[in-house]
């Protein structure tokens, strides 16, 4: 068997086959259901044995048991291929038409079984792809979302996730209430769905007036804004599952509650946006833009009509809160994956800020004795800075006395221009400006603007902690800095290398790479150059950090790598979240891993139409956190790349 490649699969190839994914796979892996044996070049391979062992586990994943029941069946019991097929068997001929062409696989496989005859690779890719596409709505029920959480989400978040839900019981109980509330006007649509109404039509309309009602009764955006708060990451990850469920079984009618199918989840957008209060509001939001793009100042007279007639319209249409009624919409847009333009989504920050503004000015009277303002030290920001450096390292995930160090001995003041600063928690997701300008503003995870009318910012702490000691840099090393802003992060890269080691901080915008050029002439490792890094040259590299988001490698980058060396790699597509890679050089191969996902300016000469498409349409398949190796230049079969492009590849291990 082993002397004939036609017998085996590559992980890819078996996923496509039999209506799996690799990512299924994996996990199956993961928990001891299955062991594919490796080709020589260390790719997984897949043959008659492991597909019989796919098969058993469909059946029994159709009879609702957890995969943990299924471990345990199949370690005690293995249940025969031939004993499984006849449960199945049983099972689709209760279904009839339904499951005529399943029954006729599993039926002729159960034949060959019976006369000994070994059943083909063909046929039995044929009866998993045939149980994955009609199994019962049991499996599908009871089993999707599970699976999806097991599959998109860590242990460790999925008991984030439920702790949040134990410790506000009373939010549970209202979340509750409103999900069974809330099926009665779903199933109401779905039928005016199938007796062929538009959106506009009063009766659909009628249902959608239910929805507004209970998102108020049951505090549903509230809740949502303050478990935005929380944990934003999280969140987002957990409630886009509703659209990977859609995206990844488009055809399906029904998913699991509360999930809605693609074609009721289109309707049921269209008559929201169709409504009255979504047509009032969009009309102020429109309005809006206009003093956006005229780069109008939040405080601004010229804004005061315009939140006053939102507020009206959320009072006068049951909106709710006008600042949660803005902070919740673009929200949701983005976790069902229809993310709006980003003049709308920088629209509704600018009137979020304008809201609270005004909201402050109309706060409680003057008290008659005014605070003293808070007076910091030297010795008092040096406390700070200690304590902002250990806080990072438990927001990353790890602590490392050497990243903690240079944490602590940078003043970030000092890259970040004159305050008051605009500063977004990362937690609220919005900008805020400071109350003044105490650098112990700037101690805290969150994002400090730079340029704000081009959005270029100085990025969160926590993830260039966990970055920089994953990448574990020594002293003496050569850093290259891809977009280096005012050279916060360069410097504290100086840190870690020390005077021993070099740090070349390259930044595209000139007005940039003045002040980065200012901040860091008392280093003399550092060396700031102005240009674009994907044409400057420099020397072999142990790391290149790019700060900056590309759509695929690049080849300057690559190739200026030591042995060894790494390129920390942001890659985004032109809307929405993207992945950090870590690529490690090792002589003329290249592995990879995922890092972090990211939202990150984007690098314009790192970026093409075509890759950025390509790479958006593989973070929809999912699957990139299987990717292990970069190929350059080596043809590979489609099947083991997770991402091709002009002459390389990311592929599955």
């Amino acid at each position: 068997m082993a002397d004939n490649p036609r017998k085996w699969l590559t992980a890819a190839d078996c996923a496509a086959r039999t209506g799996l994914t690799v990512r299924a796979l994996r996990v199956y892996e993961r928990e001891g259901l299955l062991k594919p044996s490796r080709a020589a070049n260390g790719w997984r391979r897949y043959g008659p044995d492991d597909l019989m062992r796919l098969n058993t586990i469909s059946v029994l994943k159709a009879l609702g048991l957890t995969l943990a029941q299924i471990r345990r069946l199949l370690r005690e019991t293995a249940p025969s291929l031939l004993s499984v097929l006849q449960v199945q068997a049983k099972s689709w001929r209760e279904r009839h038409g339904e499951a005529a062409k399943a029954l006729e696989l599993v039926e002729a496989a159960i034949h060959r079984l019976e006369r000994n005859q070994q059943p083909s690779l063909e046929e039995l890719c044929e009866l998993v792809n045939a149980l994955q596409e009609r199994s019962t709505p049991m499996q599908e029920r009871a089993t999707l979302m599970a699976d999806l959480m097991k599959e998109l989400l860590t242990t460790e978040e999925q008991w984030q996730w439920q702790t949040w839900w134990a410790r506000h019981s009373e939010d549970l109980n209202q979340n509750t209430l409103y999900l069974r509330e809330r099926l009665q006007p779903l199933a109401a649509m779905q039928d005016l769905l199938q007796q062929g109404l538009l959106p506009g039509d009063p009766a659909v309309q009628e249902q959608v007036l239910k929805q507004f009602v209970m998102l108020n009764r049951y505090g549903v955006r509230e809740r949502t804004v303050r478990m935005m708060d929380w944990n934003l990451a999280l969140t987002t990850r957990f409630m886009e599952l509703g659209a990977i469920a859609r995206e990844r079984y488009p055809d399906k009618s029904a998913l699991p509650f509360p999930l809605m199918g693609a074609q009721l989840w289109q309707f049921y957008e269209q008559a929201m946006a169709a409504s009255a209060p979504a047509r009032a509001a969009g009309a102020v939001i429109k309005s809006a833009q206009q003093l956006v793009e005229a780069g109008e100042d939040p405080s601004s007279s010229a804004v005061d009509p315009i939140v006053n007639k939102l507020t009206a319209v959320c009072a006068e249409h049951g909106l709710g809160d006008p600042e949660v009624y803005l902070r919740f919409t673009p929200f949701m847009c983005r976790v069902n994956h229809q993310p709006r333009p980003p003049l709308a989504e920088r629209t509704y920050e600018f009137l979020a800020q304008a809201l609270r503004l005004r909201t402050k000015e109309k706060a409680a009277p003057q008290p008659t004795v005014t605070a003293r303002a808070l007076h910091f030290t030297a010795a008092d920001l040096s406390a700070v800075r200690r304590a902002y450096a250990r806080q990072m390292g438990l927001m990353a995930g790890v602590i490392d006395p050497s990243v903690e160090s240079a944490f602590a001995a940078v003043e970030r003041e000092n890259f970040m221009g004159q305050g008051p600063w605009s500063v977004m928690s990362i937690l609220r997701g919005t900008f805020m400006t400071t109350p003044d300008a105490n650098p112990a503003h700037l101690y805290g995870d969150n994002v400090v603007s730079l340029i704000p009318s081009k959005r270029l910012n100085n990025g969160q702490p926590s993830l260039y902690y966990r970055l920089f000691a994953e990448a574990q840099v020594h002293e003496g090393a050569h850093i290259v800095h891809v977009g280096a802003g005012t050279g916060y992060y360069s410097a504290i890269l100086a840190q870690l290398t020390g005077l021993t080691g070099r740090v070349t901080a390259i930044e595209y915008e000139g007005d940039l790479a003045a002040k980065a050029r200012a901040n860091l002439q008392h280093l003399p490792q550092v060396e700031v150059i102005h240009g674009d890094a994907t044409q400057v040259p420099f020397a072999p590299a142990d790391l290149i950090l790019v700060s900056a988001g590309a759509s695929r490698p690049v080849d300057h980058w690559l190739d200026h790598l030591k042995n060894d060396g790494q390129l920390v790699l942001p890659m985004t597509p032109d809307q929405g979240m993207g992945v950090i890679f870590g690529i490690r050089r090792r002589g003329d191969r290249y592995f990879a891993s995922v890092l972090s996902p990211v939202m990150i300016y984007p690098c314009a000469s790192a970026r093409d139409p075509v890759s950025a498409a390509a790479l958006a349409a593989a973070l929809k398949r999912g699957g990139e956190r299987g990717v292990t190796r970069l190929f350059r230049g080596e043809p590979l079969p489609e099947e083991n790349c997770w991402l091709r492009g002009d002459n390389w590849c990311l592929a599955l291990a």
